[in-house]
């Protein structure tokens, strides 16, 4: 069943060139979908489209049935949730704990009933240790997560990750990759992630590429990065794995695995037949 529909979707910044150009797609409830492109490409305005902070010129939004509009955006905005790029732009409270209540202080939800629900989602996240600690004390990947943990706290349907990761160093960005894929695997969300992130599209169930404001492919990653060439016309890459597997078929060694565990399996077998 489709959560998201977006039909011939338009916008722009000025009158002289469209962001988004006739942008038409669905996501299904629950899945987790991944969008990529080259600088400039739209993400970040699909993103801010899609949560209601852009006003389409043209076409259609449908979020769970309803069509985006003036009368119903702040309903549609329940219905889900933003992680930005930059952590330090989110804080509100004083403390990690005053930064989860934030959105529920917004939703009137009485103190009682706010503190177990700070509780638990601090412990999903993995920071009950840090909610009386300053959230600027806090690494990047920890205040990535005190982010989200304020956007699990409203149970939004829809959680959008705008470049989350990019920010954040090695570890910090592995932590986070983690942390969506585990939530993917509760079934609880439908997770859109815009992403320079490469090797991220391989957890996703879709992957939405765009070029130039359009949709220039929409399918699984594995068929997505089936077409390396058409990604490299648009200055995209290939994951690192994938990379190994294309050379090595160069070479004339041909795999079905694609992880590199996998890979290395098939190229052991092989060398023992030999």
């Amino acid at each position: 069943m489709s959560l998201i529909e977006v039909k011939n979707l338009s916008f722009s910044y000025n009158d002289t060139s469209l962001a988004i150009d006739d942008v038409s797609f669905s996501i299904e409830k629950g899945s987790y979908t991944t969008v990529i492109g080259h600088n400039g490409s739209g993400k970040s305005t699909l993103a801010k489209l899609l949560a209601g902070l852009l006003e389409a010129k043209k076409g259609e939004i449908i979020i769970d049935g309803l069509k985006m509009n003036e009368e119903n955006i702040y309903e549609i905005r329940k219905k889900l949730g933003i992680v930005f790029q930059n952590p330090d732009n989110q804080f509100i409270g004083s403390t990690v704990r005053d930064d989860i209540a934030f959105g529920l202080e917004n939703r009137r939800v009485a103190q009682r009933d706010m503190d177990p629900i700070i509780d638990q989602y601090a412990r999903e996240v993995g920071l009950t240790d840090f909610l009386d600690k300053e959230p600027t004390a806090l690494s990047g990947g920890q205040k990535q997560r005190v982010a989200i943990a304020g956007v699990m706290a409203m149970k939004p349907d829809i959680i959008i990750f705008d470049e989350a990761t990019s920010m954040l160093d090695p570890k910090g960005k592995a932590d986070i990759k983690k942390l969506i894929n585990e939530l993917h695997d509760t079934g609880r969300f439908t997770i859109i992630s815009i992403t320079h992130d490469i090797e991220e599209v391989l957890s996703g169930d879709d992957c939405l590429v765009l070029n130039k404001g359009r949709i220039y492919m929409h399918d699984k990653p594995e068929k997505v990065f089936a077409r390396p060439d058409e990604l490299r016309k648009i200055d995209l890459d290939i994951p690192f794995n994938l990379k190994v597997k294309e050379a090595l078929y160069k070479n004339g060694i041909k795999l079905k695995s694609s992880d590199l565990k996998g890979m290395a399996k098939e190229l052991w077998q092989l060398s023992s037949n030999h």
